[in-house]
């Protein structure tokens, strides 16, 4: 095992601290504290992350020395660290931010080389929208916001729950977030278990409607490596998903309380599953569906209406999902 110090700006609006205080494994210090090699890489990390160090440069720093295997493991460790000692801090300045930025640094005690924190998430990109003449077209939002029923204001509700997702940087709220925006599309009753409909559309039809589904279809899926594995699989990681949104609402959470590893699972399974229980809903309002109902009835037909979803079940579904389990 190598030791890896592990430091962390906090997050602007935070707090300005004129000494380094001590909590157990963490340290918390001043940003006078900076060596010029440490304000080097701070700033550089800033920079590559698109953000303006000038806004963070006197806030607090945060650290803390772990002992592992690996970087990752030890910026994780360390960071289950931190989070319980700004829980503690918090409660001290209620008026500020006391919650990490992305900027921060690695060190490799062992060699003494510094390395900047890079996010290994996906980001949100510049997207480029192409010409399309000078007479507006009719597009699916037209097509949307020209309906008026109970199925086209939840598919509204739903996106505004996933646009939110998409800007949180904490995943255990990506994952709330995106549970509650299938919420909002499909639950009828307290009794209504979303995680039925995110299997279907993840390509895994079950209960009574699975079986109205095309033999030779199911046949193909079934023929996908690790199809049979994920099938069953799924069923038990949407009940633990289910289980901490549950236990969130009525308890809240910590980010110690799970791995990364479990984290970054529940946040591809649920990113795959809000997309695509949103792209059926959407297939089903352009064809006349105007209920939730309705359109659980219809599941079947929708399900199998989507040409290109074996492709997508065994190229990105099961794929991606493998090689996370795997890791």
């Amino acid at each position: 095992m190598k030791p890896y110090l592990i430091v962390k700006v906090l997050e602007t609006q935070s707090v300005y601290l004129p000494t380094t205080t001590v909590y157990s494994t963490v340290e918390l210090r001043s940003s006078n504290a900076d060596t010029s090699e440490e304000l080097s890489a701070l700033q550089a990390c800033a920079k590559k992350l698109n953000l303006d160090f000038t806004k963070y440069s006197h806030c607090a720093r945060i650290a803390s020395i772990v002992n592992t295997n690996s970087m990752e493991a030890a910026i994780s460790i360390a960071e289950s660290r931190f989070e319980e000692i700004l829980d503690l801090k918090s409660i001290e300045v209620p008026i500020s931010n006391y919650t990490l930025s992305s900027i921060g640094f690695v060190k490799d005690l062992s060699t003494g080389q510094l390395h900047e924190l890079k996010s290994l998430t996906h980001q949100p990109t510049m997207s480029f929208v192409t010409h399309q003449g000078n007479t507006q077209r009719v597009d699916i939002t037209h097509c949307i916001l020209a309906q008026d029923s109970e199925l086209s204001k939840r598919y509204l509700r739903s996106l505004h729950w996933f646009r939110n997702s998409k800007h949180e940087n904490s995943p255990q709220l990506k994952i709330l977030f995106n549970w509650f925006a299938v919420e909002a599309l499909l639950k009828e009753s307290e009794k209504d278990n979303i995680a039925v409909y995110i299997r279907w559309f993840l390509g895994f039809p079950n209960g009574k409607a699975g079986k109205l589904v095309d033999q030779a279809l199911l046949s193909k899926l079934e023929s996908f490596e690790n199809y049979v594995y994920w099938k069953k699989e799924l069923v038990q990681v949407l009940d633990k998903i289910r289980r901490f949104r549950n236990d969130s609402t009525h308890h809240g959470f910590r980010s110690i309380d799970f791995s990364p590893k479990e984290l970054e699972l529940y946040n591809h399974v649920m990113i795959y599953g809000v997309t695509r229980c949103q792209g059926a809903v959407q297939t089903a309002i352009l064809n006349g569906v105007t209920s939730v109902a309705e359109f659980k009835d219809y599941m079947p037909t929708i399900f199998e209406s989507n040409e290109y979803m074996p492709n997508d079940v065994r190229g990105n579904i099961l794929y991606s999902l493998h090689k996370l389990k795997g890791a």
